[in-house]
């Protein structure tokens, strides 16, 4: 039947309610490898400060194989009365080595345990994200390079602002995931080092080497208080922010794929490896998994609002409520893992027709800026000057139901003042982002650099 690990203390059996809200066995069973591994560090601490014996040690270690085995091949019964997966191990583990496996848990406290595998679960799902997220920004980087001279249309407002190319485009999300990149690895280097030695809360009274026990785990560094050793979040809230905004990174790239493969842009194709159909209309090709990811964004930030909210106003040390904190976790660190993934996906089955994008850009008389700009450089015009007469140009192309470039010279000279000289080159909307300047530009040398700057930032995570 296996017993609680505090039950020598109570006379009378904890009530059926209070045992399903106080246990985390229904969610924190996916612990069980990082649960093992702790426990097998700790042994071989415990027996190089000579607290247990060699045979002991022996003994402890076969029996946490015994139970992992157990585990794996789904012969170990879960029950809610024995609360958690630490409870479950380690009460199995006396069921099979007896006496042996009764000191276990000496020099340690379900709170350090429990937070060290927290840690290392953490670790270990956060470096694997690292390696699909740079696979995620080597697809974009693939794309950027495809389309390195397409003409694209950068909006603001969501109406037509200027040509730019496609690559340049592509690139902005690249660098918007590079940041989330970066604010991973850091999520890394908080998480990594080791709780366990903390004990309850003070640290226990045995002299004990947290040091090895993390050395063991692979873990970089330990705690320097105990106290903040088994209450410490901050590792988790790291990641969730890390979680949320990678998500609304990728639901703003969701949202401009959703619009672009509308009938009415047409700028985008999405192939049927990520579309579904209508129950009822037989001629939808629904961007349902770009719709999904979308979403997803929503429920990353309420783990994050959630594990703040749980945090808020805890007194010092641990507290029961701090269990939860995994349901917040597990939950960010899959839909994550499927987001990194998914976005992937709908890049590498998204096709992008530039060709769509010039029909627009004539429309949105995109070279207006071009034109306000040669005022300026060639005359010497105050650019409010220069906007003004452009603006005139564009409201008389309003009025004629024209685009800049099907304006005749004639038309031009109606509205255009005689002392200045019009070029018609500026109407060539291939030629506009050639007359951009900076290094943050979308001119085609420009974008060059950042593409070799890109693929040499990707090289320095490898």
């Amino acid at each position: 039947m296996g017993q609680k690990l505090y039950s020598g203390r109570f006379t009378k059996d904890i009530s059926p309610i209070t045992t399903e809200i106080t246990q985390s066995i229904s969610y924190d069973r996916q612990l069980y490898a990082q649960d093992l591994a702790v426990s097998r560090a700790h042994a071989r601490m415990l027996y190089e400060k000579n607290i247990l014996s060699e045979k002991e040690l022996a003994s402890i270690l076969k029996g946490l194989e015994l139970v992992e085995r157990e585990i794996e091949e789904g012969k170990l019964v879960f029950k809610p009365e024995l609360e958690d997966i630490h409870t479950h191990i380690e009460n199995r583990l006396c069921e099979l080595i007896g006496e042996d496996g009764k000191k276990l848990h000496t020099a340690r406290s379900r709170n350090d345990q429990v937070a060290a595998d927290t840690h290392l679960y953490l670790l270990q799902e956060a470096r694997r994200q690292k390696k699909d997220l740079v696979a995620l920004l080597e697809t974009i980087l693939d794309l950027a390079e495809k389309h390195k001279t397409d003409l694209w249309i950068a909006y603001t407002h969501l109406q037509v602002a200027q040509p730019v190319l496609l690559s340049h485009y592509l690139l902005s999300y690249f660098w918007a995931f590079h940041r989330d990149l970066g604010l991973l690895d850091y999520v890394i280097k908080e998480a990594d080092r080791c709780p366990l030695g903390a004990a309850a809360v003070g640290g226990p009274n045995y002299a004990i080497e947290p040091e090895l026990t993390a050395r063991l785990l692979g873990f970089q560094k330990t705690y320097e208080n105990s106290l903040d050793a088994v209450a410490n979040r901050d590792y988790q809230l790291n990641y969730h922010f890390f979680a949320s905004r990678l998500c609304l990174h990728v639901s703003r790239l969701c949202e401009d794929l959703i619009i672009y493969n509308s009938l009415e842009f047409g700028y985008v194709q999405m192939d049927d490896e990520i579309t579904t159909g209508s129950s009822i209309m037989p001629q939808k090709r629904n961007p349902d998994l770009a719709e999904i990811l979308r979403s997803r964004s929503a429920r990353a930030s309420a783990n994050l609002l959630s594990l703040m909210m749980n945090l808020k106003g805890l007194p010092a040390s641990y507290n029961r409520d701090l269990q939860e904190d995994k349901i917040y976790l597990f939950d960010n660190i899959k839909l994550t893992s499927e987001v990194i993934l998914g976005t992937k996906e709908l890049l590498e089955h998204t096709r992008f027709l530039p060709e769509k994008v010039e029909i627009n850009l004539e429309k949105g008389f995109a070279q207006a800026t071009d034109i306000a700009d040669y005022l300026v450089s060639h005359y010497g015009l105050p650019f409010r000057q220069a906007h003004e007469l452009t603006a005139n140009l564009v409201r008389y192309c309003e009025q004629q139901g024209k685009t800049l470039r099907k304006l005749t010279l004639e038309e031009i000279q109606e509205v255009w003042p005689q002392q200045y000289q019009f070029d018609k080159e500026l109407l060539d909307l291939t030629q506009s982002p050639r007359r951009r300047g900076g290094s943050m530009s979308t001119h085609p040398n420009e974008v060059e650099k950042q593409l070799e700057k890109a693929k040499q930032s990707l090289i320095a995570h490898l």
